[in-house]
Order: C-alpha cells, then sequence, then structure tokens
C-alpha cells in the first residue's frame, strides 16, 4: 500500500519529468534535433531521450505501486494511436 508521504514523492517527481519533456521538446523545436546545447556533449535528441526514459521510469513506478492500473494505460495508448491515425498527418 502507497502511502500518502510516498504518493506526493511520486507524483511530485513524475510532474517534474513532464515538465523536463516539455523543456527538452521546446529545444527540439527550436534548435532541431541535432543541434549541441553550448557547454554541453548531448545533442536536443539524446537530452530528449534522457528525459523521455525519466519520464517512463516514474510511468512504471506507477505502475508497480498501483497508483494506475498498466493495462488501462496500454488501452488509451492504443486508442490515441487510433485517434492520431484517423485525425493527424503523422501517419500520412
Amino acid at each position: 500500500m502507497t502511502t500518502e508521504s510516498q504518493l506526493k514523492e511520486i507524483t511530485g517527481i513524475l510532474q517534474e519529468e513532464c515538465a523536463e519533456v516539455i523543456q527538452a521538446v521546446s529545444k527540439v523545436n527550436r534548435f532541431g534535433l541535432d543541434n549541441f546545447k553550448p557547454g554541453n556533449n548531448k545533442t536536443n535528441r539524446q537530452h530528449l531521450e534522457e528525459e523521455l526514459g525519466d519520464l517512463v521510469a516514474m510511468i512504471n513506478i506507477m505502475c508497480e505501486t498501483k497508483l494506475v492500473n498498466e493495462h488501462s494505460i496500454e488501452a488509451a495508448a492504443r486508442a490515441k494511436l487510433e485517434k492520431l491515425k484517423q485525425w493527424s498527418t503523422i501517419y500520412e
């Protein structure tokens, strides 16, 4: 059973990771995937991959601790893909 303290910690870190993904995506949009940030030896793509990995880790923790249901997340992901196939230009 997850305590209230653990819930706050997990959701707080999840929130931070979401913000870091947003920031990494912003850098990709502004400067390109393969641009290097000054003073950093990682491309924007590598930084985005790192931040996405951190986010996936937090999603896995939420599933492991039963804060969310893994099957519900997978079903939502499948539904989103179907919507994107219908309404976006990603799969054209």
